[in-house]
């Protein structure tokens, strides 16, 4: 039997330092600072991993589901090594090409080459990868051993959402304000992040947790007579709602102010992914359709209510504009069909989407330059190779429907104990679910404070689904939703 973890507040700090701050300057997406958060949590985090965890079994700490990563991570780091031109012709026909045409043109003799266009540089997309791995499997250390430590992920988080939604809102209303030191072009609502897409996927990964708080705090409002007539539950739960904690009016209005600044972001993405995941909350959260009704209404009528105040037309003539933008992204994935099938079996390397567009994307302006491919599964299969690719997305479905699976039917089970683990993970689940369909349409994967917190939540949600419902702590009883 292995002995509890003994733990000191070090490395729980350490993860909310970095949730708390990794959005402040721009979402880290400048490598000087990227490089800061990693190094904090390959120093930190990985050097407690050597003090505190020495003599434990690996299963204790990995689990199966990792291998296809590291596998993937190895990838990604032979993709950035110098390998000889022969082998390189066999590799990637394309890439050496263009090495014989540069050895040409500028009279070199290079005899080595990455793989990816980024060549040795690439090695910084590893150690952020790397980075995310420790943070994650610390995380779920720290969670399994202080099981109340997740309402304090939550409520950073929940803070960190406030805080960028109020920023974002009065950007919209004052674009002097600016973004930091930067000036806004146009009215938008951005927080700390340059590009608003990732802005709105940092939010959407955000307020589903603080709804999902509110949830929690009206578990004790479920009506136990269930010979009472729906008029009379109705009034009941209007009655304890009106004596209740100030945590459910004030974990209400951070999920609404969440959602309201997604909306004026413009991100037609972010809000189209918004409402997907608005949609998925209510398949699972655990409470009566009455307690759903109320609750998602409101949100309803304080979005509409203040939208109507901010400006709704500004947003529905931000959608007047989706058939020409989607025409240009359009181009933009036809374009990038070329670089694919030449580089269809390794790739070009993460990050290496920007130095080939120039050459494969045609009719475009000289003076416009598309740095991503605006749909972050096909810039992925750029960059990875169809193959890498695809069994990245396969690990990636597969364990996201596992978890919905198990996750709903927990959720159904008539009488089932619920507890707040459950409903975190729930809307986790459903956070992460808007990440990946937002994905599609935007490139918010590409912000390092949008990675840590989707890490974030996949910990949350891994760490839920662990939970046995023997177990007494924490832990309450729910009619199924009818």
């Amino acid at each position: 039997m292995i002995a509890p973890l003994k733990l000191s507040h070090g490395p729980q700090y350490l993860v909310l330092f970095v949730l708390a701050t990794i959005p402040l300057l721009f979402g880290a997406i400048h490598p000087i600072v990227q490089a800061v958060y990693v190094a904090l949590v390959l120093l930190g985090l990985g050097g407690w991993w050597l003090v505190a965890l020495p003599g434990r079994k690996p299963d204790a700490i990995f689990s199966s589901w990792f291998f296809p990563l590291l596998a993937l991570l190895v990838f990604i780091l032979f993709q950035s090594l110098p390998l000889p031109i022969p082998w390189m012709e066999w590799l990637s026909p394309a890439r050496a090409e263009r090495m014989r045409m540069v050895n040409m043109l500028a009279q070199g003799n290079q005899q080595y080459i990455a793989i990816s266009d980024q060549g040795l540089a690439g090695l910084q997309h590893t150690f952020l990868i790397f980075a995310l791995i420790i943070y994650y499997v610390s995380l779920k250390v720290l969670l399994r051993a202080h099981k109340a430590f997740i309402h304090t992920i939550v409520g950073v988080i929940t803070l960190v959402g406030v805080s960028e939604a109020l920023y974002g809102l009065l950007q919209f209303l004052n674009p002097g304000v600016g973004l930091l030191w930067l000036p806004i072009p146009s009215p938008a609502a951005h927080g700390t992040v340059i590009y608003k897409n990732q802005y709105a996927t940092l939010l959407n990964l955000c307020w589903p947790l603080a709804c999902a708080t509110v949830v929690i705090y009206l578990r004790k409002f479920r009506t136990n007579d269930q010979m009472q007539s729906r008029r009379k539950k109705f009034r009941t739960l209007l009655k304890n709602l009106s004596n209740t904690k100030k945590e459910i009016p004030l974990f209400f209005f951070a999920t609404g102010i969440m959602m309201l600044a997604v909306i004026f972001s413009l991100s037609r993405g972010g809000i189209i992914a918004m409402f997907i995941v608005f949609v998925l909350l209510n398949f699972y959260l655990p409470i009566s359709r009455r307690a759903k009704a109320l609750t998602l209404g409101f949100i309803v009528i304080f979005i509409l209510s203040y939208g109507t105040i901010l400006g709704l037309d500004t947003v529905i003539n931000r959608f007047n504009t989706l058939e020409e933008s989607g025409a240009t992204r359009l181009s933009i994935s036809i374009g990038s069909l070329g670089m694919l099938k030449d580089h269809w079996a390794t790739g070009i390397g993460l990050g290496s989407y920007t130095y080939l567009s120039p050459v494969y994307l045609k009719g475009f302006p000289p003076n416009i330059h598309f740095d991503q491919a605006h749909n972050e599964y096909l810039e992925l299969a750029l960059e990875l190779g169809i193959p890498a690719a695809l069994f990245f997305f396969a690990w990636i479905g597969m364990a996201l429907g596992l978890a919905g699976k198990q996750l709903y039917s927990r959720m159904t089970r008539i009488d089932a104990e619920i507890r707040s683990a459950d409903i975190i993970g729930s809307a986790a689940l459903c956070a992460l679910l808007g990440f990946f369909i937002h994905g599609m349409a935007d490139f918010g994967w590409r912000l390092p404070a949008n990675l840590f917190f989707a890490v974030t939540l996949a910990a949350l949600l891994s760490f839920s689904l662990e939970q046995k419902h023997s177990e007494k702590n924490h832990r309450y009883h729910l009619k199924t939703p009818r």
